[in-house]
C-alpha cells in the first residue's frame, strides 16, 4: 500500500489554527467556570444553583464555540455536574457529594420523555429503512402535481405529514432532503437554480416550523413540556399542544411559502416530464410490501394513541415504547436491532438526557428564576401590554438562541430562564405556562444561518443554497413571525386562555 504524501502546508496551517481555536475555547470555558464560581452571590442564589449556573456557562461556551462535538458534550456535562456540584456546600456544614451530584446529572435519563425520544429515533429509522417515507413523499407530489409552486406546496404538506409520523425533526429533514435531491436529479434541475434553492430552504426552515404544533415531533417540544410541567404543575396534552401551536405554525408556513416564491421565484412554471416521471418512480417501487403495510398500521395506531392521550390511560412515552417494540418484535417487526444500532445517532440521545437533568435542576434550585429576576426582570416590563412584552422578550430569547446549533441545548439553557422570568413578572391574569410555551416557539424557530439548526445544516449539505440565501430569507421570516406572536397573543391565544 502506497504511503500518502506529506500534508500540504496550507492544510496543515488551517488544521493547526483550528486546534488552537478549540484549545483556546476550552481554556476560556474553564476561565468562565472558575470565574463565576469565585463570585460571591449573597442574595437569592443557593450554593447548588450557583454551581449549576457555572456549569451551564461552561457548557454554553463549549456549545457556542463548538470546541467539542455535541455528542461528546453530553459526557462532559455529566462529569462537570458531578464534580462541580459534588464539591458544593450543602448548607449544613457538608458537601453535596459526587454520588448525589452524579444522580442529579443522570436524572434526565430516568424520565419518560427521554425514553420517548430514544424510541422516536427507532421509529424514524424504520420509516427510512423500509422506504415508507419516500413512498409517502412521492405520492404527495404526484397528487398535487408538478407545477413548481405546487411542488413547494407539496413539500410544505410533507413537512406536516412527516413531523406527525417521524418523531425527530432532524430525521424529517434527512427524508425531505433526499426527496428534494431526487426531484433535482430526475428533472435535471441545477443546484444553483432558484427552484432548487426554494425546495431546500423549505426543508431548512419548514421541518422545524411544522413541528411547533406537534408535541411528539422531536426532543425540544418534549423537553419544553417537561420543564413547563415541572415548574407550573400544568399538563399540556398532545391534542392541547396541537390546538395551541398548529394555527401559529401554519401562519408561519404561509409566510415562509410566500417569501420563498417572492425571493426565489422558480425559473419554470412546470417541471418537464410532469407527473409521468413521478408515476414511473412509484411504479419502480412496486406495490406496497408487507413490511411497509405493517409499519403504516403501527404508525396510524401510534398517532391515534398520542392524539387521545387525555381520554385513555396510556401516556405518550409508553405509546412510543409500544411502537418501538412492535417495530422490532419477531414476526411483525420491520427492522433488525443491528440496523437500528448502525443508524441511530446515540450522541443525540445522550445530550438530550444530560440537558433534561441540567434544566430540571436549574428550576428546582431556583437558579433559573434568579437569573431571570437579576437580568430581564429588571427592565420593568410589568407596565407594558402583554402582547408587546411577548414580542420584546421573544426577540431577546430568539437572539440568545442563535448561539446554539442544537435546539436541545438551547431549550435546556433558555426555557428554564423563561420560566423564571415569567414567574417573577407580576402581570395580572398571566399564565406562566402559556407565556413560556409561546417563548419556546420563538426559541425553536429563530434560525438565520445553517449552523443555528440541525435541520438547516442537513439541507445546507445539499449545496443548493448559500448562507447569504438563508440570511436573505430568514431575517424577514423571523421578524414577521415575532410580530405574529403579538397578533396571536391579542387574539387566538387570548381567546383560548393561553395568555
Amino acid at each position: 500500500m502506497a504511503n500518502s504524501g506529506p500534508m500540504a502546508p496550507g492544510i496543515a496551517t488551517i488544521d493547526n489554527k483550528q486546534k488552537q481555536i478549540k484549545i483556546g475555547s476550552i481554556l476560556f470555558a474553564f476561565v468562565i467556570l472558575f470565574g463565576f464560581l469565585s463570585i460571591p452571590f449573597q442574595h437569592g442564589l443557593k450554593p447548588a444553583g450557583h454551581s449549576l449556573l457555572a456549569v451551564l456557562l461552561f457548557m454554553v461556551v463549549l456549545w457556542v464555540t463548538e470546541a467539542v462535538s455535541y455528542s461528546a458534550s453530553s459526557i462532559i456535562l455529566i462529569a462537570a455536574t458531578a464534580v462541580v456540584v459534588g464539591f458544593t456546600p450543602d448548607g449544613h456544614g457538608h458537601i453535596v457529594g459526587t454520588t448525589a451530584a452524579l444522580n442529579m446529572a443522570l436524572s434526565g435519563f430516568a424520565t419518560g420523555i427521554w425514553v420517548l425520544v430514544a424510541c422516536a429515533l427507532i421509529i424514524a429509522t424504520a420509516l427510512g429503512k423500509t422506504g415508507l417515507a419516500q413512498r409517502i413523499g412521492l405520492s404527495v407530489l404526484y397528487v398535487l402535481g408538478t407545477n413548481t409552486r405546487r411542488v413547494y406546496l407539496g413539500l410544505s404538506v410533507m413537512c406536516y405529514i412527516f413531523v406527525l409520523v417521524v418523531p425527530a425533526q432532524a430525521a424529517v429533514a434527512v427524508v425531505m432532503t433526499a426527496i428534494c435531491m431526487g426531484i433535482i436529479a430526475e428533472y435535471n434541475i441545477k443546484n444553483n437554480q432558484n427552484f432548487a434553492k426554494g425546495m431546500l430552504l423549505i426543508v431548512a426552515q419548514g421541518s422545524g416550523i411544522a413541528g411547533l404544533g406537534i408535541l411528539t415531533s422531536g426532543a425540544p417540544p418534549l423537553q419544553a413540556d417537561r420543564f413547563i410541567g415541572l415548574a407550573t404543575h400544568h399538563t399540556i396534552s398532545w391534542i392541547d399542544w396541537l390546538v395551541y401551536g398548529l394555527p401559529f405554525s401554519i401562519a408561519m408556513f404561509v409566510v415562509l411559502y410566500f417569501l420563498i416564491v417572492w425571493m426565489f421565484p422558480p425559473e419554470m412554471d412546470e417541471l418537464e416530464g410532469g407527473r409521468q416521471l413521478l408515476r414511473s418512480k412509484l411504479r419502480d417501487m412496486g406495490p406496497m410490501p408487507a413490511k411497509e403495510k405493517r409499519l403504516l398500521i403501527i404508525m396510524v395506531a401510534t398517532i391515534i394513541l398520542w392524539a387521545t392521550s387525555s381520554i385513555q390511560p396510556i401516556d405518550n412515552s409508553t405509546v412510543a415504547v409500544l411502537a418501538a417494540a412492535a417495530i422490532l418484535f419477531p414476526g411483525i417487526g420491520v427492522v433488525s436491532w443491528d440496523e437500528i444500532v448502525k443508524s441511530v445517532n446515540w450522541g443525540t440521545i445522550m445530550l438530550f438526557g444530560a440537558a433534561i437533568s441540567l434544566g430540571t435542576y436549574l428550576l428546582k434550585t431556583g437558579a433559573a428564576a434568579w437569573v431571570a429576576k437579576s437580568t430581564i426582570g429588571q427592565l420593568g416590563f410589568e407596565h407594558l401590554p402583554m402582547w408587546l412584552v411577548l414580542i420584546l422578550v421573544a426577540f431577546a430569547f430568539g437572539i440568545f438562541s442563535l448561539g446554539f446549533s442544537a435546539r436541545t441545548a438551547a431549550v435546556a439553557a433558555l426555557v428554564p430562564t423563561v420560566l423564571g422570568f415569567a414567574q417573577n413578572l407580576h402581570v395580572a391574569n398571566m399564565n406562566v405556562w402559556g407565556f413560556t410555551l409561546i417563548l419556546y416557539y420563538a426559541i425553536q424557530f429563530t434560525a438565520v444561518v445553517p449552523v443555528n439548526d440541525p435541520m438547516a445544516i442537513i439541507a445546507f449539505g445539499s449545496n443548493t443554497f448559500t448562507v447569504k440565501d438563508m440570511l436573505k430569507l430568514s431575517i424577514p421570516l423571523v421578524i414577521i413571525s415575532m410580530l405574529l406572536i403579538g397578533l396571536f397573543a391579542m387574539t387566538y391565544w387570548h381567546w383560548l386562555g393561553v395568555i
